[in-house]
């Protein structure tokens, strides 16, 4: 019966070792899961934080691209204000100019019809000149035909 009870004893012994080696390995489970969960907690966390970081920098580069695009916008609107305003000191210049050159053309006229009628009134009078020497010069030959008449009949 010592066998029999020497049995029962090994197996007494064998399943309290198994159940040791249960609890050791139920033990392990939960330190395994414990160990586990705190990991998943700290991925969680570090997940948490590079989503927040991402977010940060996706709003900064949001943020950095609207800001560019309305300096973009200013600097187009100040290029077209800029433009405008060269066309039209442009278009007042030209307008200036072609006033200008309406101003001299007429007094280039103006000085044209005051040459002419200078050239028109030396002519007259030059031509009122030469009819008088013309007179002069028939009324002396007259005399002259006179004075010549008279000697001869005084011979």
């Amino acid at each position: 019966m010592m066998s029999g009870g020497h049995n029962v004893t090994a197996s007494r012994e064998a399943f309290l070792d198994y159940e040791a080696e249960v609890r050791d390995l139920k033990a392990t489970i939960a330190a395994l899961r414990g160990a586990l969960e705190q990991e998943q907690s700290v991925s969680a966390r570090r997940v948490s934080q590079a989503l927040l970081a991402t977010d940060s920098e996706i709003a900064q580069l949001k943020h950095t691209a609207i800001a560019l695009r309305e300096t973009l916008e200013q600097t187009g609107r100040q290029r077209e204000q800029a433009v405008q305003a060269a066309v039209l000191a442009a278009s007042q210049e030209i307008a200036s100019l072609k006033a200008a050159v309406v101003e001299l053309r007429d007094q280039m006229e103006l000085m044209r019809q005051d040459k002419e009628a200078a050239v028109q009134a030396v002519v007259l009078r030059t031509h009122n000149e030469i009819a008088q020497l013309k007179e002069i010069a028939v009324a002396l030959r007259s005399r002259l035909d006179d004075k010549r008449a008279r000697a001869t009949e005084g011979t």
